[in-house]
């Protein structure tokens, strides 16, 4: 992140895994999980749950010793001597190519532009200065004025800054961190500061118009090292020599090679689709600030800066989620801070979920191997222990809020802690990858493990109803994410857990599972779950399977969570398992839910994500109207000056979530492509242009992905109805219609 005035220019600069907390703080760490067996305490919690209606968990809670936090590492900070002031200042990202640029003409007389980036194939961050003029004297350094001064250390080389240090000193020492920014320009005068430790300066009498750094950084972090075999300690090599070698790899390069090979790495992903919308509000030429500051949820919108906010948020994704990374968490990559926003962790009752909303289905499917990896490297080797620990049951768990140390058990507050349904919501994202790509491969070998796992768990969990004895399936116990009593039969739990057997049952014999045992469990299961689905007494979708008259179902509950929801979307038990989107019933239990909800801004929270989800829920209903005032009320109320979606309105903390759900609830205004609970491709009908606000047309998309392969593009009129599609690389049949019923092809 770029900032600073002119020609006082800094960077932060962010490590995905420099985290403090877990192992690296304490010895006795534990992911959470208790000392010994708690299990013995769930019958009597049940009994009394199924009694009453409602309980309580706290035999089973735990804490959040030693959780840590996402932290930063540094600033590069850039000074040029002289420049105090600047005119005819413009600062960009270019989201075509992913590169920043600043340009400026100084009180010197010159013309400055900067450029940064950050190059996946070089593994190295990009600082490039170039003058009209010869540059005068040039300081650069590493520093960071938030971190305990005695845990870190900044020096300088010949033609480096430095700077390496450790979380705590401990015993024990915390995690290492290291990072050099390097000269990749030879001047042959460059030499460390007298006056300040740790700088490196290139004197004007170098008489170079330009310069490059290349930043490479890493920690001493191992994800695979979080197992029993290694005691979890997550422990890996010193990083001294991991950084020496990739800046000076890419410190020998020119600087134009490496700009050339980011930008043919950066556009093969962001290429892969387009969203073309009209600039019907004349945008093009104005600063994003003012765009957003003039906009309001009750005007006909700015397609531009809606199209541009799509573009950041696809922009966001390639650029925090890689194959050898950590998954984004709360705020992606960009942190600021020693101690975050919720220590900037992964909350998996709804956030980590919502920033992959848009992925698959715009082509960027294969960025999300660091998920993967995530939950099979941290979430399951703790989550293994968590499951027989807590629950005596088999495959693995995990609850709410996890950092990068595998911490799997519950902490200290039922609302939001006793949340065991997080690895079920995220089997929909590895059911969907598998759906898109089609790739069995990787279902084989990793996908279909992790959704079993987490099949094996809920198998064993499910009891028969007792309160209502009416001979179905229910979870007991469970808080409904972050909202209402501990209960049973939460409607969340419920439509997760019925989406996951059903796509469990459906990929078994793709990947050939041999487990008769474990299909026989499922399939019999699933005859007799309760699937989630309770119309209320006023209409509404029951977010607890408890009568209205316990008081916990209400109108006008304008909770920021839409947990009753979850199988209309992002998820497809209501609206296509149970035929929800043909269904008029549950078509209006559904609206009636969202108006109670209301719009998102309520006493409990003003946040984006929430407005967000409003929107994308809206879209399949077929709700132009109500989908697209939500889209908007997001950015009128919670998208900040720079196109970061902020949590409490415009005020911090900035929470990446919203960005990456932006482009989720876009794309459910131009499409439904749902999958039929048997996985079959026969008959299948997607529905194009469900939601298009008129003030979107004409316009038109591009590589679009379908479930079972394959991609469509399609434009559409000046109603908002798509007039026209073509699909290619693809071997299914696939019905397509427009919102009106038209059948485009068939």
């Amino acid at each position: 992140m770029p900032f600073g005035a002119p020609g006082a220019e800094k960077i932060i600069l962010n490590i995905d895994s420099l985290w403090s907390g877990g192992p690296f703080e304490s010895s006795s760490y534990t992911g959470g999980n208790p000392a010994s067996e708690e299990y013995q305490y769930l019958p009597g919690i049940r009994q009394a749950i199924f009694q009453n209606g409602t309980g309580n968990v706290n035999q089973l809670l735990g804490n959040n010793n030693y959780y840590g936090s996402f932290q930063v590492y540094a600033n590069l900070s850039v000074t040029i001597a002289g420049v105090t002031s600047g005119t005819a200042y413009n600062r960009s990202l270019d989201l075509k190519t992913g590169l920043h640029t600043t340009v400026f003409t100084a009180n010197d007389g010159n013309t400055y532009t900067s450029t940064v980036y950050c190059s996946y194939p070089d593994q190295v961050c990009v600082y490039n200065l170039s003058s009209t003029g010869v540059l005068p004297a040039i300081t650069i350094a590493l520093e960071n004025q938030k971190a305990d001064q005695s845990f870190y250390n900044a020096t300088c080389g010949d033609q480096y800054v430095r700077l390496t240090g450790v979380t705590q000193l401990g015993p024990p020492t915390g995690m290492k961190y290291d990072g050099i920014a390097q000269l990749t320009t030879r001047t042959g005068t460059a030499s460390c500061s007298k006056t300040i430790a740790g700088a490196l300066v290139i004197p004007a009498s170098s008489h170079i118009r330009t310069f490059s750094v290349v930043i490479g950084a890493n920690t001493d972090y191992d994800q695979t090292a979080g197992t029993a075999a290694t005691n979890f300690s997550f422990k890996g090599v010193d990083p001294g020599s991991y950084v020496e070698s990739v800046t000076s790899t890419a410190a020998a390069k020119a600087e134009s090679g490496i700009r050339q090979a980011h930008i043919a790495d950066y556009q093969s992903l962001a290429n892969q689709f387009t969203l073309s919308l009209p600039d019907t509000a004349k945008s093009s030429g104005l600063e994003t600030s003012a765009m957003i500051s003039r906009y309001s949820s009750s005007g006909s919108g700015d397609p531009y800066l809606e199209s541009t906010l799509f573009e950041l948020g696809r922009h966001l994704f390639i650029s925090s989620n890689r194959d050898n990374s950590l998954p984004p968490n709360l705020q992606g990559r960009w942190s600021p801070d020693i101690e975050a926003a919720w220590g900037a962790d992964y909350h998996a009752d709804i956030n980590l979920q919502m920033n992959h909303w848009g992925v698959d289905q715009t082509g960027l499917g294969n960025l999300q191997v660091a998920t993967w990896n995530y939950m099979q490297n941290t979430w399951v080797p703790r989550g293994t222990q968590t499951a027989q620990l807590l629950y005596n049951a088999e495959g693995w768990v995990c609850h709410d809020e996890m950092n990068i140390f595998g911490h799997t058990g519950m902490k200290y507050a039922a609302q939001w802690a006793d949340y065991p349904a997080a690895p079920a919501w995220m089997m929909q994202h590895v059911y969907d990858h598998f759906s898109y790509s089609q790739n069995v491969t990787w279902l084989q070998q990793q996908g279909y493990p992790l959704m079993k796992g987490v099949a094996q768990f809920w198998v064993t969990q499910l009891q028969p109803d007792h309160f209502f004895n009416d001979g179905s399936l229910v979870v007991n116990p469970c808080n409904s994410p972050e909202h209402g009593p501990t209960t049973f039969a939460c409607t969340h739990y419920q439509q997760l857990i019925h989406q996951l057997f059903s796509t469990v049952l459906s990929t078994s014999s793709i990947v050939s599972d041999t487990d008769k045992g474990f299909i026989s469990n499922v399939t019999t299961a699933l005859k007799t779950l309760d699937k989630g689905l309770h119309i209320g007494s006023w209409g509404e979708v029951k977010e607890w399977k408890i009568p209205d008259s316990y008081g916990y179902d209400f109108e006008n509950d304008t909770h920021r969570h839409l947990s009753n929801l979850i199988g209309w979307y992002p998820g497809y038990s209501l609206s296509s398992f149970l035929s929800g989107y043909e269904n008029k019933t549950i078509q209006s239990a559904v609206a009636t839910t969202l108006y109670s909800r209301g719009p998102g801004n309520g006493p409990d929270a003003n946040a984006g994500w929430e407005k967000v989800w409003r929107s994308a829920c809206w879209a399949r209903l077929n709700n132009t109207s109500e989908a697209y005032f939500e889209m908007k009320y997001t950015i009128e109320q919670n998208i900040a000056g720079n196109g970061f979606s902020m949590y409490s309105g415009h005020g911090e903390p900035f929470q990446i979530d919203a960005n990456f759900g932006f482009v989720g609830a876009a794309l459910s205004f131009l499409v439904v492509d749902n999958p039929l609970e048997n996985g079959s491709e026969e008959g299948r009908v997607v529905v194009l242009g469900p939601a298009i606000p008129t003030s979107w047309s004409p316009g038109e998309v591009t590589g679009l992905r379908l479930r079972g392969g394959g991609t469509v593009d399609f434009q559409w009129d000046a109603t908002g109805t798509v007039t026209g599609a073509h699909v290619t690389g693809r071997t299914a049949s696939i019905i397509l219609v427009n919102k009106a019923g038209k059948v485009l092809q068939a």
